[in-house]
């Protein structure tokens, strides 16, 4: 597991973060609009987004994938797009890393 916790999904299986500490990267998805998306537009969107991860059969799908969904507000996912912009952008100034 490449994620910082044990995956719900396979409880038994040690995150490399037991091994190389703080060593962490997720697989994740997100529903993004274009800017200036009306924000009771984005609500709703959200709304239907976390109800459609919550039912039973989404998250039995899911997990046949070996993933565990989590939903939260726009705010705290462009939160978290920023760190992990941040986290990245950090990776490539500190090995140098360039395109081909």
């Amino acid at each position: 597991m490449t994620t910082a916790q044990r995956s719900p999904v396979l409880p038994d299986a040690p995150p490399v973060a037991d091994t190389l500490k703080g060593f962490a990267i997720a697989t994740w998805w997100g529903l993004v609009a274009p800017a200036r998306t009306p924000h009771e537009v984005i609500a709703r969107l959200n709304q239907a987004f976390v109800a459609a991860l919550q039912a039973p059969e989404t998250k039995t799908r899911f997990a046949r994938l070996l993933a565990d969904p989590v939903s939260g507000s726009p705010q705290e996912f462009a939160q978290f797009m920023q760190r992990e912009l941040a986290k990245y952008q950090q990776v490539v100034k500190t090995t140098g890393a360039k395109i081909d």
